[in-house]
Formats: structure tokens, C-alpha cells, sequence
């Protein structure tokens, strides 16, 4: 199974060329080209979701927006429909109250963050995983360190229902070694690895800062790793997919 983690970047003037519909022709063409299983999206506004919606078919799109309303950013999972069935779907948002729709952490910028799980199952298979996708918080490293730590909450919930494989993606505005990230490496309960500790970097600012160390993630259990991640560069002629590097893993069920 392929699975991509791909923080689509939010739409906003202040882009300029790089504007999500300048971007979008490359985007559709890379996916097309790629047909990951699974995509975990990040900073999707919905009228950018209702266009990937519409021009990639072939994925059916699950998850809420973050906002009080459902609106504002998803993260949604995408997943082929003809490989796979929707067993469950789950969004919860990463604060003290995360039942309640545009909760936030005190200590937090003013963006909600949540986690989008699914449950899915190959239609030629009996047995099932679970894909958590999330987006920690931007601004506020505590908040970072609660919103791993509320991740975790949930997955751990979610196997002591029922033990699956599973995979964790998204983008933790945190580099390799910081506490959010060894949050998820260290939790014992989860047994997690990292697959893509091979990318050097994930976000770079359409291209103005290649220096800076991944930010971008997937992790998985149950899972066995098939061949070294690896990122989706930029498009042709020079354009960007987006200010991240999407991350590829081939990964298959143990």
C-alpha cells in the first residue's frame, strides 16, 4: 500500500503564483501519476476540497474542518474506493474538551487542531487498519507537546478497543528529535516506527529553504516497510505542489 502525507498549503493571495490554483493542474497530475492507497492531507480549505473532490474520482475524501462550524481547514483522508471500504471515521479535536468542535489548548495559536482517524478495509481482505492523520499546532511548542500527547490518547483508545494495524501521518511542525515527535517514537503502548527518517526535509517555502529538517512524518505498527520513503518535489517547469514536499511510503500489513 502507498500512503502520502501532503500538506496541500491553505489558499491565500499572499502566495501570489503559488496560490493553490496555480498549483492545483500539478497536483491532480502528480496524484494521478502516483495513485497513492492512501493520502493524509493537511491545510485544506472546503472549496479546495470540493475541487479535489471533483477532479480525482477514483478517492473517496473523509473529515471534517477544524472550525466550530466544520468549517475553516480539513485534514482529510483520501483513499482509493475500489481498493477499500469505509469501516469507521472519526474526528476529534486535539484540546481538553476534544468532542467539542473548535476547541483549543490555552497555550495555542488561534487555529484549532484536530485528528481525522478512519477505519478501512481492502475489499479482498477480511482484516483491517486505521490511518490517524493530524496538523500540531504552528506557533505554541506546549501545544505541540498536548496535541502528540492527545493523538496518542486516541489511538491508544482505538486499539484497546479493537488492535489493528495502524499508521500515523501529518505534518508536526517539529523536527527529527523534538518532544513531539518523541512522543509518538517513545510511546511503548503504540510500538510506532517512523518510515521516512531517509527525507532530509518536508517544507521549504516553494523552495527558499531546503535547510531546514523534516517537519513532516508518517509513522506506522503493523505495518512492514517496502523499499525507503521517499518526497514528491516540485512539478514541471519549476512549479511547486506546495511549500512541503509530500512523503511517500510503501508500506504492507504483517
Amino acid at each position: 500500500m502507498k500512503f502520502v502525507t501532503f500538506n496541500l498549503r491553505t489558499d491565500t493571495a499572499h502566495d501570489g503564483q503559488n496560490t493553490f490554483f496555480f498549483r492545483a493542474g500539478w497536483v491532480l497530475q502528480k496524484i494521478d501519476r502516483e495513485l497513492p492507497d492512501v493520502i493524509g492531507f493537511q491545510e485544506v480549505r472546503p472549496h479546495m476540497l470540493d475541487f479535489l473532490r471533483k477532479h480525482l474520482p477514483d478517492y473517496t475524501f473523509v473529515g471534517c474542518g477544524r472550525g466550530a462550524d466544520f468549517g475553516d481547514e480539513h485534514n482529510p483522508v483520501a483513499f482509493l474506493k475500489e481498493r477499500y471500504e469505509l469501516i469507521s471515521l472519526d474526528t476529534q479535536w486535539l484540546s481538553p474538551t476534544p468532542r467539542i468542535p473548535g476547541s483549543r489548548f490555552e497555550d495555542q495559536s488561534v487555529c484549532p487542531r484536530v485528528v481525522t482517524h478512519v477505519t478501512l478495509r481492502p475489499w479482498n481482505s477480511t482484516r483491517l487498519f486505521r490511518v490517524f492523520n493530524t496538523h500540531l499546532d504552528h506557533v505554541s511548542d506546549s501545544a505541540r507537546v498536548l496535541g502528540a500527547q492527545a493523538v496518542c490518547r486516541v489511538m491508544e483508545q482505538q486499539q484497546a478497543l479493537q488492535t489493528t494495524p495502524m499508521v500515523l501521518m501529518g505534518d508536526f511542525n517539529a523536527c527529527p528529535g523534538d518532544a513531539p515527535v518523541r512522543i509518538f517514537a517513545e510511546n511503548r503502548a503504540l510500538g510506532l516506527t517512523e518510515h521516512t527518517g531517509n527525507v532530509q526535509n518536508s517544507w521549504h517555502d516553494y523552495g527558499r529553504k531546503r535547510d531546514i529538517p523534516r517537519i513532516d512524518y508518517i509513522f506506522s505498527a503493523g505495518f512492514a516497510q517496502k523499499g525507503p520513503a521517499a518526497a514528491w518535489e516540485s512539478g514541471q517547469e519549476g512549479a511547486y505542489l506546495s511549500d512541503h514536499d509530500p512523503l511517500e511510503v510503501n508500506l504492507e500489513m504483517e
